[in-house]
């Protein structure tokens, strides 16, 4: 029986060859509506989009200060702008004391008290939970009943090449050294980064990174590249109560890691043969170790990436290595099969990814106003912070992008006009080509307020 007499459209088999191929589903390309709604759009500067979303949210007020003594001189909210801004754009407390009107000890000042890994973490926590509470957020998912996140890691170049986490890679950063910001989104929203190196395998960090999500927005399958796949993430996610869903490039590829769980002699009138069968046995009787391991993640004793070093360091012949790595292939196994055949599966876990793409692209170009891709700091902590500045930058904009999308959908959903409300829905609210990232930063007295109204009253889909 072929793949086309099974109703499997999507695949071909070539029994000879035995090759197996198909036809990757369509992906909607939205670039020209999205281009041509946010030209529409009056251009504001970043400051001003800054004030607009903090006046919603209140983020700013998780900036709390380093010491005690200093809670009565809370910085200014101009000053705690201009150097979060300063940080993730590149451009150090110095250029923007030349290109603003906050002196510079000011800013080194409200730098040192106030810009601090958990804060600005809790800063970009409340906006993201803010987005989550618009009404075009459950919009963007691809399924009601189901919200999908996706991982992926984008290189910077560092600009003090003597921390330690920088690594050389000349395809990425030539001569100079770099680090690796992983990211978890989930319907085009931040929701945690973290910086590894660039040596680092990026799939001993999608565990740690979903599950220290601090945000209301709690994705149910993880997607992610064939960087996020080793021997043991299928079974991780399932422990927790995730599914896995990485885009594979080739199925041919797949193809070796098909297991099977009863004897491979059933399986010779099948087209697809599995590469091995599971050991079952191994799984059971390891039980107890295992569930020692499950427990110790979950309790954060043990990070994942120290859990596979640990794994691979173990010999081959260790039974608990050998359980956990079973385990993964008959969850691998399954998914696998599931992928190939749900066209549509395929086509969700591949605008999951194009989604992080997205993001990683507006990341560059705020951290390109500096005039390089790069995080400047110069310790491990410092390139740490001048991310999470990175980050929540980004989130500010796709928040500001939100608050239009949602003002939209309320007066279209006053018209019943279902027309423009799917036209809104494809819509993304990762863009900046309506923001002023150049020119002098005016914080202080010299504020444009944005009016929705005013801003939206031409705009028509």
């Amino acid at each position: 029986m072929s793949c086309a007499e099974a109703k499997l459209t999507h695949l071909d088999y070539d029994p000879q060859r035995k090759t197996l191929t198909w036809r990757k589903p369509k992906v909607d390309h939205d670039e020209a509506a999205q281009s041509e709604f946010y030209a529409k759009l009056p251009a504001r500067g970043i400051a001003d989009i800054f004030r607009f979303v903090n006046e919603r949210c209140g983020f700013l007020s998780t900036l709390t200060p380093l010491q005690p003594r200093y809670a009565k001189k809370i910085a200014d909210e101009d000053s705690l702008m201009a150097v979060i801004i300063a940080r993730a754009m590149g451009l150090g407390n110095l250029s923007m004391a030349e290109t603003s009107d906050i002196p510079y000890h000011i800013l080194e000042a409200t730098d040192q008290q106030h810009l601090r890994l958990t804060t600005l973490r809790a800063a970009s926590d409340q906006v993201s939970n803010f987005i989550a509470g618009l009404d075009i957020f459950p919009l963007y998912s691809f399924d009601p009943e189901t919200l999908y996140g996706g991982v992926d890691g984008q290189k910077f170049a560092s600009a003090d090449p003597t921390t330690t986490k920088a690594r050389y890679s000349r395809k990425y950063f030539g001569t100079g050294k770099g680090v690796v910001a992983y990211t978890l989104l989930a319907n085009h929203v931040p929701l945690e980064t973290e910086l590894i190196g660039a040596h680092e395998h990026e799939s001993h960090y999608v565990f740690d990174i979903c599950y220290h999500n601090a945000t209301d927005i709690v994705p149910t399958v993880i997607t992610g590249d064939m960087h996020s796949i080793n021997k043991a993430n299928f079974g991780v996610m399932h422990w927790f109560g995730r599914k896995f869903a990485p885009r594979f490039t080739s199925f041919q590829a797949q193809l070796g890691h098909l297991y099977c769980g009863n004897d491979i002699a059933e399986y010779e009138s099948f087209l697809l043969q599995p590469a091995g069968q599971i050991d079952r046995r191994v799984i059971i009787v390891d039980k107890t170790n295992t569930d020692r391991i499950v427990a110790t993640l979950g309790l954060k004793e043990m990070s994942q990436s120290t859990l596979i070093r640990k794994l691979c360091a173990l010999s081959q012949h260790n039974q608990t290595r050998k359980a956990i790595f079973e385990f993964d292939k008959l969850i691998r196994s399954i998914y696998t099969l599931k992928y190939f055949r749900d066209p549509q599966l395929q086509r969700d876990v591949h605008r999951s990814q194009n989604r992080v793409e997205a993001y990683h692209q507006l990341r560059s170009a705020i951290s390109q106003v500096g005039a390089k891709k790069q995080l400047i700091g110069r310790t491990d902590l410092d390139i740490a912070i001048t991310n999470q500045c990175g980050q929540l930058i980004a989130n500010i904009i796709i928040a500001y992008n939100s608050i239009l999308l949602s003002a939209l959908l309320e007066r279209y959903r006053a018209d019943a006009n279902q027309k423009a409300i799917l036209l809104l829905q494809k819509i993304s609210p990762v863009a900046w080509q309506h923001i002023h990232f150049l020119g002098r930063y005016l914080f202080r007295g010299n504020r444009h307020a944005i009016d929705l109204e005013v801003l939206l009253a031409d705009v028509i889909l």
